[in-house]
C-alpha cells in the first residue's frame, strides 16, 4: 500500500511541468505598442499628467496591455514611455479652471513568455 501511494507520488512528480517551469531560462520576447487609459475623474493638469506618465498606474497598464496579448504573456519593461495627451473635461461652469484627462499613447512595450516546446 506505502509502495503505491510513493509510486503515484512519483510519477506525478516526474510529469507534472511545475517541475521544469522552476528551471527556465528560455524566453519569447514580443515588442508591442500600445494606447494606455486615461486617468479617472477630472484632476489639475499637473496631477493628471504625472499620474498617467509613471508610477504604478503606467505599469499596470501597460501589465494589462501585455496580458491581452493572450495567456501566459507578462510585462518585461516599457522601452519607451510614449506621448502624453491631456484633454479638458467638460464641465459646466464657465470661469472655472477646467479639470483634465491625461493617458499615454505610442507606448513602446516589451512582453515575454516562457518558450514553448522542450
Amino acid at each position: 500500500m506505502k509502495i503505491n501511494k510513493i509510486l503515484f507520488a512519483a510519477l506525478l512528480f516526474v510529469f507534472s511541468n511545475q517541475c521544469f517551469a522552476l528551471a527556465v531560462d528560455d524566453w519569447e520576447y514580443k515588442t508591442i505598442t500600445s494606447t494606455l487609459k486615461a486617468t479617472p475623474g477630472c484632476k489639475s493638469k499637473e496631477s493628471a499628467a504625472k499620474q498617467a506618465s509613471t508610477g504604478l498606474r503606467f505599469k499596470k497598464y501597460a501589465k494589462l496591455a501585455c496580458n491581452n496579448m493572450g495567456l501566459g504573456w507578462g510585462y518585461d519593461r516599457a522601452l519607451e514611455k510614449g506621448k502624453l495627451v491631456c484633454e479638458a473635461c467638460e464641465e459646466e461652469d464657465e470661469g472655472v479652471d477646467p479639470g483634465y484627462s491625461c493617458h499615454m499613447e505610442d507606448v513602446v512595450i516589451k512582453c515575454k513568455t516562457v518558450k514553448k516546446g522542450w
